[in-house]
């Protein structure tokens, strides 16, 4: 079936990866999603992981964006003390690669007339978004720091 809208879960596979979300350790989950290490090309279903963890991620550390679907304001609602703000790093330069040229579903949505403008705009936001939760849990020094680091976005 594939994406039926642009918005995050609006694809059988980010549904899919919910539902495996459900049967995880959510933290260990997180983490193999965001696991890019070398991969020189991130293909769809990585992508997917890394755009439904980054989604999730910062529903926790700041609130959930408009249109998640009902099973994921449940998860929250059952998680929203996790402490994911570790992942941050890897979840910023992980969405960076999905929206890059190497980037199977960035190349997949640019090739979409009715939405891949749309797709691409929501997960820019996304990303500002969660840079802007990296800032509220560091001192500005310390995102410098973190930005700069080779290891910046390594799990």
């Amino acid at each position: 079936m594939g994406p039926w809208g642009f918005r995050t879960f609006e694809d059988e596979l980010a549904c899919d990866w919910l539902e495996d979300l459900f049967d995880s350790d959510p933290v260990l989950f997180f983490r193999h999603c965001l696991d890019l290490r070398g991969l020189d090309y991130v293909e769809y279903l990585a992508g997917i992981g890394v755009i439904c963890t980054s989604e999730m991620v910062h529903a926790i550390c700041d609130r959930p964006r408009n249109e998640l679907p009902p099973a994921a304001h449940t998860w929250l609602q059952q998680h929203h003390r996790l402490d994911v703000v570790n992942l941050l790093p890897d979840a910023i330069a992980g969405l960076r690669r999905v929206l890059g040229p190497e980037s199977e579903l960035r190349q997949r949505w640019e090739d979409h007339d009715q939405w891949g403008g749309h797709w691409k705009r929501c997960n820019r936001d996304l990303l500002r978004r969660m840079e802007s939760d990296f800032l509220s849990a560091c001192t500005a020094g310390e995102y410098r720091r973190a930005a700069e680091s080779p290891d910046y976005g390594e799990t």
